[in-house]
């Protein structure tokens, strides 16, 4: 167990690289101080900060970019005094502050975030699940009428944040603040998530936005440059937010608060999100939420800086908003020697809600068959139902379950919901085969994930098949421009229309023999 000293200020000295604030990251996450702030609660004026003390202790503030290796004096709000403590502070621009004991010019605790957020409405009501059934990727205008006919509960709906925003006044630009900084909210966009949003909630819909941050190594543009996280390369489709430097974090911070704002009320003609899924496939950060070379845990104090500064946000507009964790099928086994594994991030992530306070996150699940190529998920010899297994897909679905429900992962003695909001199974060509192989791959899934309790929603993913998507057909319909069936319903969507309604064992019965089973029964 390291010793206090050795960890100075913050966790602390010089430090000479990446592999040493890996480890002194891992030194934080386990020591022993001998001190500990208990909560903190983030009130309308004032920041309420409560724990014990075995010394006279310094209460510092530590804003949310502060890096782990600053070995610069934080600012210090008040003198503790030996035993235990409670005080309150201004919060003026505080509210995604972490809060730490200083003693001898060392940390003497943990740092800590707000667990509690005044609400602005603290009666929203929360949105009701009609059924597991969602669809990812959706948007309002294509196909009229579909959330309905087909029984959606819940939807998907990507947003590239940086596109929101400008840095200087122009044409369809309006000024807001943030923390006592000018930005300016790009109107059209916003109006044409408002449609989206608004024609969800017409219909009941539960919604998740995907959250996603251009690539500055990819991305020209000043916004992206300075919303991006510096260190990003061009493996990545989309960056990690700029999230420990002050000019960034401000911008970010901004239009989280933007969109929280104004998505976070019922009955307004710009709709309702919910959930924030933060970012896509982190365990693949590499490729999909890139921030440079950095150790699993180096990315997880990022990443998770992105998801607290949404929590304490959208907690401020809504009592029931969410942030969630966007992960691959890839579990024990990273699956590249660039990525992170699932589980791996999973295990940090509640290492770090242990040290520094827990808050209410959930969990986006990607669990595509064993290849994505494949619909015949029944198959997958990578999914076994070992809690170290190397693949979570359709035919283990039961370890995620068994995993979420452990108690160390329990918020406030609750299981964390998990949606599964990217899904989907492949058709090669569109022989009648091949269908019958992807409508029983959706079957099998449904009848595994109907009786697991942790599992909220399937979102599936793609609606529409889509030409860009690395030659797969994992779409309900056919193409856009399919000669003669242009958006063809395939077996598929006729299928996921009946789940979930008095149809369903009829609609799935055809399929036991294509997967070769005699009752749904023997998957359970």
């Amino acid at each position: 167990m390291p010793t206090i000293a050795a960890l100075g200020w913050a966790l602390a000295a010089t430090l000479a690289g990446a592999e040493d604030l890996s480890a002194r990251l891992d030194a934080y996450l386990e020591a022993e101080f001998s001190a500990r702030i208990e909560r903190v609660t983030a009130g309308e004026k004032e920041i309420t900060i409560s724990g014990t003390s075995d010394r006279e202790a310094s209460l510092a503030s530590l804003p949310m970019e502060r890096r782990h290796d600053d070995t610069t004096a934080p600012e210090i709000l008040a003198t503790i005094q030996p035993g235990k403590f409670s005080l309150t502070v201004p919060r003026g621009d505080r509210l995604t502050h972490r809060w730490q004991l200083v003693g001898d010019g060392k940390a003497i605790s943990h740092a800590r975030y707000a667990e509690e957020v005044t609400c602005r409405a603290p009666d929203l009501p929360p949105a009701v699940l009609k059924s597991k059934k969602g669809l990812g990727g959706w948007n309002a205008g294509r196909i009229p009428g579909e959330l309905e006919t087909l029984g959606i509960s819940s939807v998907t709906v990507n947003v590239k944040v940086d596109t929101l925003v400008a840095l200087q006044p122009g044409p369809g630009t309006v000024p807001f603040q943030w923390n006592g900084r000018t930005w300016h909210a790009r109107e059209d966009r916003l109006a044409e998530l408002d449609r989206t949003f608004a024609e969800a909630e017409k219909n009941g819909v539960m919604v998740s936005a995907i959250l996603l941050v251009g690539n500055p190594a990819r991305e020209n543009n000043d916004v992206v440059r300075l919303m991006g996280h510096p260190d990003a390369t061009k493996d990545g489709i989309f960056a990690m937010p700029n999230v420990t430097s002050t000019d960034g974090i401000s911008l970010y911070g901004a239009v989280l608060d933007l969109m929280a704002e104004r998505w976070s009320k019922a009955g307004t003609p710009h709709g309702r999100v919910h959930q924030w899924i933060m970012h896509n496939e982190v365990d693949a950060g590499h490729e999909w939420t890139n921030a440079g070379e950095k150790s699993a845990v180096e990315f997880m104090d990022l990443y998770l800086r992105s998801m607290r500064m949404m929590d304490l946000i959208a907690r401020q507009y809504d009592p029931n908003a969410r942030v969630l964790i966007s992960l691959t099928h890839h579990w024990a086994d990273p699956g590249k020697k660039e990525w992170y594994g699932s589980k791996r991030l999973l295990d940090l992530l509640a290492r770090f809600g242990e040290a520094e306070g827990d808050f209410p996150w959930g969990v986006a699940y990607h669990p595509y068959p064993q290849s994505l190529l494949n619909p015949r998920t029944w198959e997958d010899d990578q999914a076994t139902h070992s809690p170290d297994t190397a693949k979570i897909t359709p035919k283990n679905l039961e370890v995620l379950d068994v995993f979420m429900k452990q108690p160390r992962l329990l918020h406030h003695g609750n299981v964390r919901p998990v949606h599964l909001s990217e899904n989907g199974f492949n058709s090669k060509d569109y022989s009648d085969a091949v269908l019958a192989e992807q409508a029983a791959g959706m079957a099998y899934a449904w009848k595994k994930l109907s009786g697991l309790s942790s599992i909220k929603a399937w979102e599936y993913h793609n609606w529409i098949d889509n030409r860009h998507e690395y030659g797969l057909r994992i779409g309900l319909r056919k193409f856009p421009d399919e000669p003669g069936d242009p958006h063809g319903k395939k077996p598929i969507w006729h299928l996921y229309q009946a789940l979930g309604t008095d149809r369903e064992d009829a609609a799935c019965a055809p399929y036991l023999k294509t997967i070769g089973i005699p009752s749904w029964e023997t998957i359970r």
